[in-house]
């Protein structure tokens, strides 16, 4: 997961008050008219080699199973793997940089997981699961951290869950993968 700190580490100055929304709507619409959108406007200022990992990165996201979702192993073989700690009836685990993951379950259910930091507490999964594909308020956060998107990742492969996002070598590929959709998605616009 060397990968997705080096990723973030590359997009964060890039991200600024003009470019936020649209990496936000780039790495989190499941909207992909809406992630086309954005990558193109973001291409007049961004150079590709970001927009490439920030690409790669909201195929990260979009490969994290929403909630509710079922996990291959008990909670006890997930408590040994993942190291957290179950509190009350949560399992969590703190990261380096503040942020708390905190899981909750039902056997072999995942209920939902949770980010919280200081007082501040922001579930995944948006209820519904319809216009983005985490909770819109992470992604800031997720940008900040070095171990969040990380830790998540991690967590959810512990779970025994399928984890194979696509990956791109330019812009260009993404273009040409979602280009029927993305057509068909303009079409219904107008």
């Amino acid at each position: 997961m060397q990968t997705t700190v080096k990723t973030l580490e590359a997009i964060r100055p890039f991200v600024t008050p003009d470019t936020k929304y649209l990496f936000q709507v780039l790495l989190n619409a499941t909207s992909v008219v809406e992630a086309n959108i954005a990558l193109d406007l973001l291409r007049k200022s961004v150079p590709d080699k970001i927009l490439v990992r920030a690409v790669n990165l909201r195929e990260v996201l979009k490969s994290l199973p929403p909630s509710p979702f079922a996990m291959a192993v008990d909670e006890r073989t997930l408590l040994r793997v993942t190291g957290m700690v179950k509190d009350l009836a949560v399992f969590k685990k703190s990261t380096p940089d503040g942020y708390e993951l905190v899981t909750t379950t039902a056997g072999n259910l995942v209920l939902d997981v949770i980010i919280k930091r200081g007082d501040d507490k922001f579930f995944w999964t948006p209820v519904p699961v319809t216009s983005d594909f985490i909770n819109p308020e992470l992604i800031g956060h997720l940008i900040e951290s070095d171990y969040l998107v990380q830790e998540v990742v991690e967590l959810i492969q512990a779970m025994g869950v399928v984890f194979n996002p696509t990956f791109y070598l330019s812009v260009d590929d993404w273009h040409l993968e979602h280009a029927r959709e993305t057509m068909e998605g303009l079409g219904d616009l107008f």
